[in-house]
């Protein structure tokens, strides 16, 4: 009897009985579903709406670009601190030689001369001061004492109106000195010189 039954068993008739059943007998039946069992294949085109996402729950990235307005650009920070210095760079390829500029033309070059008296014992010196409107270019000195081996030269150099000029200066005469030491030579004449060229 039991075989006969099974035979004549489908999923047809089992679903028709269980449908007569619950609606004969009004009770409720509740489906669970595993977790993580829906996914986007389950939900149906357009089926989840604006009403049914939780408030706030969306961030940025959840929409498309260009879909978010962009608000107005905000005003300009305040500029950072300044940075450290960074090393300084290797030392550039030398560049070529510059053409030779044209030659200098100097004036009348002059002679200026100062005679000061060199005492026995004694140290003196004296500057030869070239006219105005020109420049030293060279200078010395000579004494009349000229066997005396006791008198020694221990300044001969440009002069910037008394002051020692640096590299790349112009000067405007010339400064000798002299030392007589004593016991030697009777006092003496030293004659200066400045060699002076118009600018």
């Amino acid at each position: 009897m039991a075989q006969r039954i099974r035979g004549h068993l489908s999923f047809a008739n089992v679903t028709s009985l269980m449908a007569l059943v619950f609606a004969m007998g009004g009770t409720s039946y509740s489906l669970t579903l595993p977790k993580n069992s829906v996914g986007s294949k389950q939900i149906r085109k357009n089926a989840v709406t604006g009403a049914k996402v939780k408030a706030r729950t969306l961030r940025a990235s959840d929409f498309a670009r260009g879909q978010l307005p962009v608000g107005p650009s905000g005003a300009p920070g305040a500029p950072g601190a300044a940075g450290l210095t960074g090393p300084a760079g290797p030392a550039g390829a030398q560049g070529a030689q510059g053409a030779q500029g044209v030659p200098g033309v100097v004036g009348a070059v002059t002679v200026q001369r100062t005679d000061f008296a060199l005492l026995d014992n004694a140290t003196a010196g004296e500057s030869v001061l070239c006219p105005a409107g020109a420049r030293a270019i060279g200078g010395g000195s000579s004494v009349d004492a000229i066997t005396a081996n006791d008198i020694h030269l221990t300044v001969s150099r440009p002069d910037r109106t008394g002051v020692t000029p640096d590299d790349g200066e112009t000067f405007d005469g010339w400064r000798v000195s002299y030392r007589n030491v004593a016991g030697g030579a009777n006092p003496t004449i030293v004659h200066a010189f400045a060699i002076c060229a118009e600018d």
